[in-house]
């Protein structure tokens, strides 16, 4: 896990440092639109928009994983209670 924000801190640092040292003033041409802008908007802008459809790829997985986890707690709950009643066989 500290791998992982290490290497996100990183690449952060560089798009950064990449947005800074280019922040001439450009045209962007997409589809119908025509935008003057600097070129650290656009290197931010895309860097925003790439975060946030990862996010939403990732959030159906995610939200899988947390009813799972509920569904085992609760399974986990219950064969604890059932234990617990059982009578001790030992003595």
């Amino acid at each position: 896990m500290i791998v992982v924000l290490i290497i996100t801190f990183i690449l952060i640092l560089l798009i950064t440092i990449f947005g800074l040292q280019n922040g001439m003033p450009m045209d962007v041409k997409f589809l119908f639109w025509n935008l003057h802008t600097s070129l650290i908007t656009v290197v931010f802008g895309s860097g925003i928009v790439g975060a946030a459809i990862v996010a939403i790829l990732t959030l159906p997985k995610l939200v899988s994983k947390h009813l799972n986890e509920k569904r085992l707690t609760k399974k986990l709950s219950s064969v604890s209670k059932l234990s617990a009643e059982e009578p001790s066989s030992g003595k």
